[in-house]
């Protein structure tokens, strides 16, 4: 049996503990680190968190597609975000959530990488054909002008 000791301001364990569970960060000025051993709490907590990591690539791709960037640096970024959400659901969650939810954010994960991929080209092809079209306008301008100006 294992009893939580109270002092004046400080709280302490008394007793060897070995719990396996998922750790979570927490931010309070007391408390550090939770280990959480219930599994629908860590389902919960997982989906929760997998919520706003995905919050988070939403919003860096958005950003970049409503963007004028054009860099290189901004592609990295965004499919920088998604290697990481993925990595972060396979690594950390795969074991906490449930086998629905895991299939269900897999799947959300690959189509918002083929998405952003597709919007990507789509915006290279139609830069393309907008900066292609101004060329050929201003050579049909530039050959009009000079036939215009022999005798």
């Amino acid at each position: 049996m294992y009893y939580l000791k109270r002092k004046i301001k400080a709280a302490s364990l008394k007793g060897k503990i070995k719990t396996e569970g998922l750790e979570a960060k927490i931010k309070n000025k007391k408390v550090k680190k939770l280990t959480i051993v219930d599994k629908k709490l860590k389902n919960n907590y997982a989906i929760k968190q997998m919520d706003k990591n995905l919050k988070k690539v939403y919003d860096s791709i958005f950003k970049f597609l409503t963007s004028d960037d054009d860099s290189e640096n901004g592609i990295k970024i965004c499919l920088g975000e998604i290697e990481k959400c993925k990595s972060i659901l396979f690594n950390k969650y795969k074991n906490e959530l449930q086998i629905k939810k895991y299939q269900e954010y897999i799947a959300k994960i690959a189509i918002t990488e083929e998405e952003f991929k597709t919007k990507y080209r789509e915006r290279e092809y139609y830069r393309d054909l907008i900066e292609k079209m101004y060329k050929q306008i201003n050579n049909d301008v530039e050959f009009d002008e000079r036939r215009g100006k022999g005798r």
